[in-house]
C-alpha cells in the first residue's frame, strides 16, 4: 500500500504542499534520488519498483546517490521482490538511470560546481533530498519539488510531476 507517496512539496519551501497529481502539469528537467534523508535502501527498492512495474526508459536524467557505502553495496547486491533476482542496480540500469554514484552530500547542498547531478543552471527537479529553498542543490533560481522515492521514480519516467500510482496500480 502506498501511503501518501503523491505527496510532492512545492518550492520554495517543505510547507508549500501539493499532490502529485495537482502538479502533473510540471515539466521537470532531471530527477534525484539519494542524500542522507532519501538515499536509504529503503528508498532505492521503492524507486526499483516503480522502474520495473512500468518497463519504460526515463525521459529525463536520473541521478542515484546511496546515503552510505552500506546502502551502496545493497543497491548492487540486493534482490527487489518480484524481479525475478535482479537487483536495483540492473533496473536502474535498465530504465536509463545514471549509475548509482558513491555516497556524497555535494549534489544537494549545491557543492562545486562540478559536483555530480548539481544544478548549474534554472533547472527543475524532483528530488527526495530534504530541502528545497532557493540555491539547494546550486541555483539559487532552482526549482525543487520534493517527493517520495515513488514519485520521483514516476516523474522521471514521464518527464513532468508524476503520480507514481500510474504505474503502481
Amino acid at each position: 500500500m502506498i501511503n501518501d507517496v503523491y505527496i510532492s512539496l512545492q518550492p520554495y519551501s517543505p510547507d508549500n504542499r501539493a499532490l502529485a497529481r495537482e502538479c502533473k502539469d510540471v515539466k521537470i528537467d532531471r530527477v534525484y534520488i539519494g542524500s542522507c534523508t532519501g538515499g536509504k535502501t529503503e528508498d532505492f527498492m521503492a524507486a526499483a519498483k516503480v522502474f520495473l512495474a512500468s518497463g519504460k526508459k526515463v525521459k529525463v536524467p536520473t541521478f542515484l546517490v546511496p546515503a552510505t557505502q552500506k546502502v551502496w553495496m545493497d543497491v548492487y547486491s540486493l534482490e527487489v521482490p518480484g524481479s525475478g533476482g535482479k537487483t536495483c542496480s540492473q533496473i536502474f540500469e535498465e530504465a536509463g538511470c545514471d549509475t548509482p554514484a558513491s555516497p556524497g552530500c555535494g549534489a544537494c547542498l549545491g557543492g562545486p560546481r562540478d559536483t555530480y547531478g548539481r544544478m548549474n543552471e534554472s533547472m527543475v527537479c524532483v528530488s527526495t533530498t530534504n530541502r528545497n529553498f532557493p540555491g539547494r542543490m546550486g541555483h539559487k533560481e532552482g526549482q525543487i519539488y520534493l517527493a517520495s522515492p515513488y514519485t520521483a521514480a514516476a516523474s522521471a519516467l514521464t518527464g513532468y510531476v508524476t503520480d507514481p500510482r500510474e504505474f503502481l496500480l
